[in-house]
Parts: C-alpha cells; sequence; structure tokens
C-alpha cells in the first residue's frame, strides 16, 4: 500500500474515534479498547436495525391496506385461493357457487362452519351444508339458463374473489378494494332477497327446471313493469334469445319502449 492510503485510512479511523493520536515525533497512534469498541458496534447496528424495523413496519402496513386487485389465471388457482380464505375466515363467509365448485369446497367450508364462522351460501343448484344457511332454487338444469358459471366468494366483509368458469384459462380476480366487495356483496344479497320473495310467495318449487325459472322471473318483470332492456342481467336473457323463442311474458309492445 502507498503511504497516502495508510494515513488516509488512520484519519478515518481517528475521526471516527476508533484511533487516538499520541502527540509526539514521530507520531504514534492507539486504538480504542475492544470491548468499548464492540459495544458501540453494537449499540450502533441496534440503531440501524431499529429505524430499519420502523421503516419496514410502516411498508408494510400501508401494504396490507392496499386496494389491490388481483387476476388469477386458471381453474385450480381459483379452487385453491379459494379454500385458502375459507380457511382463514373468522367471522363470515358468503359464497354464491354452482354444485361442481361447492363439492370441492365442502370440507372446507364444513369445518369453517364447525368452528363458528357464519357461512351463507346461494346457488341455482341443489347444494345443502349443516352448519351453513343455505339459499337454493335447486333447479334440476341451472346449466342451462345461464352462459357461464360464475362463483363469488365473500370473507368476513373484507375480501371478494370472483370469476366465471372457461376452463383452465379461466381469469379470476381476488381484491381487498372496498368498491368490488361492496358490489359483490350487494349482488349476493340482492339474490338473496329474490329467492327468498319466490320462496315466500311459492312462485317456483324445488327441482324445478331452468326454463320454469325463466318463466318465473318473466313473469315477475311484466307484474312490475321490467321490460326486455331493463333486465339486470341481460347476459342471461341474450343467451335465451339465442336457444329459442322468448317467453310469451314480455309483451311485444314492452320491447319496443
Amino acid at each position: 500500500m502507498s503511504r497516502s492510503l495508510v494515513y488516509g485510512v488512520i484519519d478515518r479511523l481517528v475521526n471516527r474515534g476508533i484511533l487516538f493520536q499520541v502527540e509526539g515525533e514521530p507520531c504514534y497512534y492507539r486504538p480504542l479498547e475492544y470491548e468499548k469498541l464492540i459495544s458501540r458496534i453494537r449499540k450502533e447496528q441496534e440503531k440501524d436495525l431499529n429505524r430499519a424495523e420502523e421503516f419496514l413496519s410502516g411498508l408494510s402496513g400501508e401494504e396490507k391496506n392496499q386496494d389491490y386487485v388481483l387476476n388469477l389465471v386458471g381453474y385450480d388457482k381459483f379452487i385453491r385461493k379459494a379454500l385458502e380464505l375459507i380457511e382463514s375466515a373468522g367471522k363470515e363467509i358468503s359464497l354464491s357457487v354452482w354444485r361442481v365448485e361447492f363439492e370441492r369446497l365442502r370440507d372446507a367450508l364444513a369445518a369453517a362452519a364447525a368452528k363458528g364462522v357464519k357461512v351463507y351460501l346461494f346457488s341455482f343448484e341443489d347444494i345443502e351444508l349443516t352448519g351453513a344457511k343455505v339459499f337454493s332454487y335447486r333447479l334440476r338444469d341451472a346449466s342451462g339458463l345461464f352462459p357461464y358459471r360464475r362463483m363469488t366468494l365473500l370473507v368476513d366483509g373484507a375480501v371478494c374473489l370472483t370469476g366465471e368458469d372457461s376452463g383452465q384459462r379461466s381469469i379470476f380476480t381476488y381484491t381487498k378494494n372496498h368498491a368490488i366487495v361492496s358490489l359483490a356483496t350487494d349482488e349476493l344479497v340482492l339474490n338473496i332477497f329474490c329467492h327468498r320473495y319466490v320462496e315466500k310467495q311459492g312462485l317456483l318449487a324445488a327441482g324445478k327446471t331452468s326454463g320454469d325459472f325463466l318463466q318465473m322471473i318473466c313473469g315477475l318483470a311484466a307484474q312490475f313493469g321490467v321490460d326486455w332492456d331493463m333486465t339486470k342481467n341481460l347476459t342471461v336473457y341474450e343467451f335465451q334469445e339465442q336457444r329459442g323463442p322468448e317467453p310469451e311474458s314480455l309483451l311485444p309492445e314492452e320491447r319496443e319502449v
């Protein structure tokens, strides 16, 4: 090493209080006692670690509160995420589901209900689960009613997992975004309200067909003045229109409005 480099290092150690210059000719140096040196390093490291912990804790808190909207690609990923969310539930689970997916989630839902979690299930198909509140139309052929199989899972009123099954390239959305969670909750609640109304009025018995269900809905639409274009789920009616003649319950003049 060059002498200038050595003196540069020595000067930095002196400035840090690790070396002390002894007056005289030639110039001598003595080190800080190693016990004091180790104690100083330990305190500096603890101080740095405390600052890092505080900073990272702040970042972690911000991350937890972020309203991320994430896409899960693939049906199996949806099932795995649904199982994970169901197992993490502490208070309440609300699920709009088809029988195929229900059977894959049944054990996890039963375990949640057994530990005291409130479980609410809505389906167009015939499902049943001990310990859960089930709202089901129990249609024999519900798959003929919709052009898709959409599922929505809500956990503790804070997390939403929703999407439609279209094979392994299915895209499902997972989010804590309050607006999306609220929209999904509102849809599920409205489905339950509609089911309870139909049940209380005796408009549709269990074991009916998708055609019976559609005819019943069209009858309600005519009764309440809801024309074809005002229908809440227009996709369903377009799908039915492609499959055959439109229901007679919706009058032609209503469609022309």
